[in-house]
């Protein structure tokens, strides 16, 4: 078993505005607790992983497939592998997300220190 403080957690920036931490890493899935600045966007782009997310904090609106979905604390999605998505932080607090992906992320782990 793994076990880990979040506060502890391995942590990169990935966009500026953006602090990703791992805060669960294993052989088929990364987990990762994200921070978001109001105003920042996540341009449209896609990966091979299965990604599922779920809003604690803040809001801000997805588009996953041409679907824009309104995010806030109570809010889940599921992005296939391979769909073109985006993300744009919306208000005047950060927005705080876990998502999980599938396969594990390499390019995370990397920007992390863990490879």
């Amino acid at each position: 078993m793994k076990h880990l403080k979040n506060e502890e957690a391995p942590q990169f920036e990935p966009l500026e505005g953006v602090n990703m931490r791992i805060i669960g890493d294993g052989k088929n899935l990364t987990l990762i607790k994200m921070y978001i600045t109001p105003g920042c966007v996540f341009p449209d782009h896609s990966h091979p992983n299965e990604q599922v997310g779920t809003c604690m904090e803040g809001e801000g609106v997805l588009v996953s497939g041409g679907v824009p979905i309104e995010v806030r604390p109570g809010v889940t999605w599921t992005i296939p592998s391979g769909e073109e998505h985006s993300f744009t932080a919306k208000g005047s607090s950060p927005v705080v997300i876990y998502e999980v992906w599938s396969p594990p992320r390499e390019d995370y782990r990397e920007l992390a220190g863990l490879k």
